[in-house]
């Protein structure tokens, strides 16, 4: 193929390719602006359903309206906010990232006790179990392969040589005086 014909379409791909990111990009700035506007005030316990997750969602949506009345965001933003985190912590602690798994457990035990702050008083301890028990198996996934047995990384291995010889140093050879030693003591040979 001639030079100027590979020339031509690497050129038109790379137009393509410009294209189709300009694009994505469009569509991404769309459904993050309809996620922003379609996202309804948070209000004290907005949901009525009765699934295990509603005990936890509900009780955390209640946490959050009732304690972001004078801050300079509304409830809804930091719901969202709350969401965004724990996928956050969910995916990057799923690639063994540290500062993802920390931000997971501290997440989850942040979301632990919304739940039972926000919990009528004769409901507190089975919502707060099922939300323990929902963390907990999300944890499988965002905490696997985690080891508490700690690892060591040595650099530096020295070589230690091992044998099982005994060295004697020399010792003095004594001066031999005729009048203090008697002639029947010779000195050790080596």
């Amino acid at each position: 193929m001639a030079n100027w014909i590979k020339a031509a379409l690497s050129l038109a791909s790379v137009c393509a390719f410009i294209i189709m990111l300009d694009a994505a990009g469009d569509i991404l700035s769309a459904v993050a602006h309809r996620i922003a506007v379609a996202t309804p005030e948070t209000q004290l316990a907005s949901e009525t359903s009765n699934s295990f997750w509603a005990v936890i969602d509900t009780r955390v949506r209640t946490y959050i309206a009732q304690h972001t009345g004078h801050l300079a965001v509304n409830g809804s933003a930091v719901y969202a906010f709350w969401q965004a985190v724990g996928l956050f912590g969910l995916i990057g602690g799923f690639f063994h990232s540290t500062g993802a798994r920390i931000t997971y457990i501290l997440w989850g035990a942040a979301s632990v006790g919304m739940v039972w702050s926000a919990s009528p008083a004769d409901g507190r301890t089975v919502a707060t179990g099922i939300a323990v028990l929902a963390w907990t198996i999300a944890s499988v996934v965002a905490l696997r392969g985690l080891s508490l047995r700690p690892v060591i990384h040595t650099a530096f291995q020295p070589h230690i040589d091992i044998r099982p010889e005994v060295h004697i140093p020399p010792q003095p050879v004594p001066v031999h005086d005729d009048l203090d030693e008697p002639d029947n003591v010779n000195p050790l040979q080596r």
